[in-house]
This record gives C-alpha cells, structure tokens and sequence, in this order.
C-alpha cells in the first residue's frame, strides 16, 4: 500500500509530457560552464547540459536567469521555477533554513582555487596579502585566513578585471575556477598560462547539482541520464574545452 502511495505522490508531482520545465541559473557569466545574463541567449556547458536532458525527458526547456537571492527566493517561496542549477547543499544554506530540497547526484566537478602569475607559483601564504574575488562570491578556502586578518578581500564585478588587477601588481592573486580563468585570458588576448592555480595555496573541490523542493522525480530522472548519456555529455565536456 505504502509502495502505490509514494508512487501516485510522485505522478502528482511529475511534469507532463512536453510541459515547461523552468529552471533557474544564475545571472553571472562564468563561461564555458555557464553564461546566463539578464539580456542575451544563456550558453555553456551547464545550458547544454539542460538543454540535453530536457530532449530526454520529453520537455519544454526555459531557462530564467536571475541573482542568487531572487532564484532561492523564486524558488523556495513563489514556486515561480521546477529546479535550480548550479546548486550544492553547502550553499546559501540561510536561505535554505526549514526548506526541503532535493539535490541530485553530481553533475559537474570543479575546483575554486587560488591562482597567481606563473612566475609566482609556489611562493606560499606569506606573499599573498591582496586576494580578488567576483563580487557576491564566497572564497570558501580563504575563510579561515581571512577570518584572522592579514589578507585583504577585494571584489570586482567580472573575473577580467580581477586579472587585470593581477598583472598590474594590484593583487597578489585571484579565487576563481581555473577553467573560467583560462577561457577569459584566451578572451582576453593572453597567453592561457599567464595565470595558474597554485596547489600550495587554499582550494576547495566542489561539484554543480539540480536542485528541486517538489519534483524529487525530475532529480531521480537527471540521475538516470547522467548515467545513461555519458558518452554523449563527455562530448560535450570536450566541445566547450572542458577537462
């Protein structure tokens, strides 16, 4: 009885055939993974990716680029979208408090690290006292060093004019994802090595999941695809010149 019960519950809450799946993503350029602005057609590897399992699934794909708070908020409380991606379970986790959401496996694994001038790899801690970060992002390693003071955080609003900083000698370094760094030196006119991550100084491995808190049976059809279509999604990977 329990076993027909959870299953007409999750029919309830499923989408039909060819309905809109709406998605959220953040408004925030972070190319090739995603460039999804408030003007202009969302690209990258993670639209690709929706875009793909959408076909899949037999529905309708619409994504709504919007600032973080505005997607939990949409999200959680409106119920304006179906999912969210990218999410994590670590994050925005006060926006999440008394809210249940369905994350589902591991999509995309990145790094965020630290990243200085190649000249400067392996120079430690001591000579890092200007870090720059996107405005609005958590450098999550750093938050024990810059807890302690000694290390100044400045913020700017795209990642080519942290690298700028960077060459010029107005920061130390930068916290950013590597793959996002080297597509924007290469935008940039500059050689893709220019700027490396340095393994010495603070990382943290992460990964990109959907996120639901009413259709657990979209999150358990994304885990199937993820699955079943990874010859076809390591093509992409190597289409958008991902590692």
């Amino acid at each position: 009885m329990a076993r027909w019960l959870l299953l007409g519950l999750l029919l309830l809450g499923s989408l039909a055939q060819g309905a809109s799946l709406r998605v959220g993503i953040e408004a925030h350029d972070y190319y090739p993974y995603y460039r999804a602005e408030a003007e202009g057609v969302p690209k990258g590897y993670a639209v690709a990716l929706l875009q793909a399992f959408a076909k899949h699934a037999g529905l309708e794909l619409e994504i709504r680029a919007q600032p973080i708070n505005r997607l939990y908020r949409n999200l959680l409380e409106e119920q304006s979208l179906d999912l969210l991606f990218p999410d994590n379970p670590a994050w925005s986790r006060q926006a999440k408090t008394g809210k249940q959401l369905y994350y589902s496996d591991a999509a995309i694994q990145i790094v965020d690290g630290t990243l200085v001038l190649n000249e400067r790899r392996g120079q430690g801690l001591a000579r890092i006292r200007q870090l720059g970060t996107v405005r609005g992002f958590t450098p999550q390693a750093w938050q024990p060093l810059l807890a302690k003071g000694g290390v100044n955080l400045v913020e700017a609003q795209d990642i080519q004019s942290l690298i700028r900083m960077v060459e010029r000698g107005r920061l130390d370094a930068l916290y950013a994802n590597p793959e996002v760094v080297r597509y924007q030196l290469l935008e940039m006119g500059m050689p893709e090595g220019r700027l490396q991550l340095d393994q010495q100084l603070p990382l943290v491995y992460t990964s990109f999941h959907l996120s639901s808190p009413s259709h657990p049976e979209l999150i358990q059809r994304f885990n199937r695809f993820l699955v079943e279509q990874q010859d076809q999604l390591a093509k992409l990977r190597r289409l958008y010149g991902l590692r």
